[in-house]
């Protein structure tokens, strides 16, 4: 049995909105991008409804709270989703230690200096979402 988690409305006043359903699902997966490491993707599946209502009806519901807008603006938004992709990019060539193999004009990152670098990054974007300016 379906379980429907109101998202949000659109009326002739507000002819468009976007809803996120990416955080609706509690528990599961990890806000870090490095927690997350070793655990593989599983897909997720959401049904999405449609209901006509009145709009005194509408006035007495409550959205769920994980479907608001974000607060966040869009450059620290870019910003993290840069991050992530970043290193879902480098780790995605990662190898262990036993499948190294040497070659000479190649340079290895450890995994856990990117990760010292993001946890910098993202503590002065918090700081200051502008202190790339400097």
């Amino acid at each position: 049995m379906a379980v429907w988690q109101l998202l949000g409305f659109v009326t002739n006043e507000k002819p468009s909105a976007i809803f996120k359903i990416s955080g609706l699902k509690s528990g599961k997966g990890s806000q870090h991008p490095f927690g997350a490491m070793n655990i593989p993707q599983t897909p997720s599946v959401a049904q999405i409804g449609i209901s006509v209502e009145l709009l005194e009806h509408l006035a007495q519901q409550t959205p769920v709270a994980s479907a608001a807008v974000s607060s966040v603006d869009s450059f620290t938004q870019f910003t993290q989703k840069m991050l992530d992709s970043f290193y879902n990019f480098a780790s995605s060539f990662a190898v262990t230690q036993a499948q190294m193999t040497p070659n000479p004009s190649e340079a290895f990152i450890p995994a856990n200096v990117v990760l010292k670098w993001y946890e910098n990054f993202q503590r002065r974007l918090a700081q200051n979402p502008f202190f790339w300016k400097t």
